[in-house]
């Protein structure tokens, strides 16, 4: 690919990183597809041993998914309106993160598991994968695959655990049973000092559904996202690089 740069790898992803990892910081406000079923609430210096307990147990839920195969397809939404489609798989080592916009256009970061690429896929024009051995930037997967595959909820989780055992007041917790997508889930409803959060996981512990505030105000912007499709049973094919695709190694250095 004429042009093409380490410099040009690391700046898109390191837009990508932040942007999709915001998801977890700010909140959401769009439709879900969950039917509540059952509830236990805490708040303040009522905040009960059995709540700490569901708290824990939702986070080891979430633990033991960081290692499991599936395929998860999201939608995430920004504070504007924009729509993009998130898809995670793994088969460990195996992994791919991938992202299409609304013109159809996907970007990949793609573990074989012996290499690691970054692909672009354009419709109507040959998909180009890019090594990244030598680009300094490999570890944007994992950073990527993190914040769904929950490695990034559980940091907040614990430090809810922390609040929670400190009894301290103005604390809301609330815990419901739904379905997304077709999954039955586990969904933890958080609130303190005006920031709140919503997640959800699967019975197998992977994120069905994030949607988190800051708290209020103008300068207070949202994002979520929500599982689409969902498959413990991902196609081999989709670990291996795009048909055709022209494969590019960027020299060391460059």
């Amino acid at each position: 690919m004429p042009g093409i740069s380490t410099r040009r790898i690391r700046m898109h992803w390191a837009v990508v990183v932040p942007l999709v990892a915001a998801g977890m910081l700010v909140t959401g406000c769009g439709g879900s597809s969950t039917s509540s079923s059952t509830s236990t609430a805490s708040s303040g210096p009522t905040s009960s041993g059995g709540s700490a307990s569901q708290l824990k147990s939702f986070g080891s839920s979430i633990e033991s998914a960081k290692n499991a195969t599936f395929k998860a397809v999201y939608t995430t939404t920004s504070s504007g309106g924009g729509t993009q489609t998130i898809t995670l798989a793994q088969s460990p080592p195996k992994q791919v993160f991938s992202t299409t916009d609304s013109s159809g256009s996907t970007t990949t970061l793609l573990n074989t598991g012996t290499a690691t690429y970054s692909c672009d896929v354009t419709s109507g024009a040959t998909p180009t994968c890019t090594s990244m051995a030598s680009t300094g930037v490999a570890g944007a997967l994992s950073a990527l695959i993190g914040v769904y595959n929950g490695s990034a909820a559980l940091t907040e989780i614990n430090g809810w655990e922390s609040v929670v055992a400190a009894h301290l007041p103005g604390v809301s917790l609330t815990f419901s049973n739904s379905t997304i997508a077709g999954q039955p889930v586990r969904c933890a409803e958080w609130s303190y000092h005006g920031s709140s959060a919503t997640y959800c996981v699967t019975s197998k512990g992977v994120l069905a559904k994030v949607e988190t505030s800051g708290g209020a105000g103008s300068s207070a912007s949202s994002s979520s996202f929500e599982l689409t499709s969902f498959t413990t049973s991902p196609p081999p094919s989709g670990f291996e690089l795009p048909a055709g695709a022209t494969v590019v190694t960027v020299p060391t250095g460059a």
